[in-house]
């Protein structure tokens, strides 16, 4: 099953999961919290470090050997397994309800 991801607000730039905003409603006290969906899209141009929540320009920035968290997916070389393009726009706004 796939993770569906949620925004704070609309001017977030990060997105968590489910469990996040319930810990969160749970913490404060909260029954409800309005929440925006994110839908996940693959980006042509920009890259993801799950890691460190780094959002970089293929062109400028670099995910490489200089990186202390740099670990390649095949273990010898080549891409880190930190690396996405995967990234999350914001969709429609929606309530959830804590347990």
């Amino acid at each position: 099953m796939k993770t569906q991801y949620y925004f704070a607000s609309k001017n977030d730039e990060i997105c968590y999961n489910k469990q996040y905003f319930l810990n969160l409603m749970d913490f404060e006290g909260w029954t409800e919290m309005e929440v925006f969906k994110a839908e996940p899209y693959k980006s042509t141009d920009t890259f993801w470090c799950r890691c460190d929540c780094f959002c970089g320009e293929d062109s400028k920035d670099s995910c490489g050997k200089q990186c202390p968290n740099y670990e390649p997916r095949n273990k010898i070389s080549g891409c880190c397994k930190y690396y996405s393009r995967i990234m999350y726009a914001l969709a429609e706004k929606i309530t959830l309800e804590a347990k």
